[in-house]
């Protein structure tokens, strides 16, 4: 929590700065300085980038997607080739965790990028003032849908998040060894995860490695909000009622004593030795090298790190459900939308230059078929082809969405103050130092102290 309250504490005093070049005023200024940046953003849709003198502009780019990294350059000459007004394009990809920090770092150096990860939700708000509106001067903005449209609205800072791909988490499964385990399918209930995870282990095979060093993108993020994304609205109502402080029931709520049962009969007891303390990579690895059967809370994005690992992994490897529920139909996956946006600038054609690259990352046919093929993700705007060369897990995702399996996951609408002790809740009861008692408790008193001011 004294970390988090650092950082908003930075925030704060950063966003009383006037004088700060390239970002907009906070809501305590007066409308002048906010005036000053509509007003470029207006005079930016008439700009003919086209026109601008050659290798005028320079671009920033950061993202908290680390399997971009090697690939990225392939969109960066593509995109160049034909916008001579561009001189660099500087991408870089940070690991989710340290992404927060590297935005304060930058903000701070007067050196905020002109393309960030805003996300939908509540979780980055205190960055929308930083932030343009896409709904002009933005051609992807016209092919999104009504509801990305929404998602992507932040109150009076208009459409700021355009949405790029969606993941999907849940199970990688080695279909070779299933096969070899004597399975034909999935398991699609939390029983049928038991008794694969039994096979395996008659079989002298480890069922999985389990990243806990990861509290939030393992713990908190992907695997722990199953109990929101299998009730019927997605666990929006029930998040709704913890943000206002309303006590939930968590101790008699079915959907999060599905979650808890497959960690205590299952995640917990095949978890391999010292999971508390593995990173992502050992176990992505593992996997990688067919050294377990499954990878828990990983998705599609792993295409290029397979790819580079052990490519005829490809060939037998699916992406499904994590069953945490008995009633198949009730198990759903976390879908997340990976989005960018772009942040103000006191230079219109900068600003014009960057909405025009954010387009061509979300809608261009370059990089419908990176996405797609390259990097084995589906694209978020739905009317553009999809490619029959798209890799296996990322067909997986698109046929679970298609069949109303796919659930955006909900911790985005969780405000970003609380990660810290929701992360340090789930690796003591993972660890076994909380109990399922003492965890439900402090999940229902962080909601508490949330609602009570206590994050600020």
């Amino acid at each position: 929590m004294k970390k988090i309250k650092t950082i908003a504490l930075l925030m704060t005093m950063l966003m009383a700065v006037s004088a700060f070049g390239g970002c907009g005023s906070s809501d305590k200024d007066d409308g002048k300085k906010q005036t000053t940046v509509v007003k470029s953003n207006v005079k930016s849709e008439s700009t003919d980038i086209k026109k601008l003198p050659a290798g005028s502009i320079d671009l920033t780019v950061m993202l908290p997607l680390g399997q971009w990294t090697d690939n990225f350059d392939v969109l960066v000459d593509s995109y160049k080739a034909d916008h001579p007004e561009i001189g660099e394009i500087t991408a870089t990809f940070p690991s989710s965790d340290k992404y927060e920090d590297l935005l304060v770092s930058a903000l701070s150096a007067g050196e905020l990028p002109n393309i960030i990860t805003l996300g939908y939700g509540i979780r980055r708000e205190s960055w929308w003032q930083y932030c343009e509106d896409l709904s002009t001067g933005c051609e992807a903005y016209n092919l999104l849908t009504k509801e990305q449209i929404a998602n992507g609205t932040n109150g009076d800072y208009g459409m700021q998040v355009l949405p790029v791909v969606i993941e999907g988490t849940g199970i990688l499964y080695n279909t070779r060894i299933l096969k070899e385990t004597g399975w034909d399918h999935t398991p699609q209930t939390r029983d049928e995860l038991l008794q694969y995870c039994k096979d395996l282990k008659a079989k002298g095979v480890q069922p999985f490695m389990m990243p806990w060093a990861e509290t939030y993108l393992n713990l908190f993020n992907n695997v722990g909000n199953y109990w929101l994304l299998n009730k019927e609205d997605g666990g929006k109502e029930t998040l709704d009622k913890l943000l206002n402080g309303e006590d939930v029931g968590l101790d008699k709520d079915p959907e999060m004593a599905e979650l808890l049962d497959t960690y205590e009969d299952i995640l917990m007891p095949f978890a391999q030795e010292g999971a508390v303390s593995a990173d992502k990579w050992t176990c992505r690895n593992a996997f990688f090298a067919e050294e377990c059967a499954m990878l828990v809370g990983e998705g599609s994005y792993e295409t290029p790190n397979i790819q580079n690992s052990n490519p005829k992994m490809l060939d037998y490897v699916k992406q499904d459900i994590l069953p945490v529920s008995n009633d198949a139909d009730k198990n759903k996956m976390a879908i997340a939308s990976i989005a960018i946006s772009v942040t103000k600038n006191d230079d219109p054609n900068v600003v014009a230059c960057t909405k025009d690259f954010a387009s061509y990352l979300a809608s261009s046919e370059d990089a419908r078929i990176w996405h797609q093929e390259t990097m084995g993700s589906p694209t978020a705007i739905e009317s553009l082809e999809v490619s029959d060369k798209m890799p296996a897990i990322a067909k997986d995702v698109v046929e679970l969405v298609k069949a109303g399996k796919g659930v955006e996951n909900v911790y985005v609408y969780m405000p970003s103050s609380i990660y810290t002790d929701m992360e340090e809740n789930w690796a003591k009861y993972v660890s076994g130092v909380s109990s399922r008692k003492d965890f439900l408790q402090r999940y229902q008193q962080i909601f508490n102290d949330y609602k009570d001011g206590i994050y600020g």
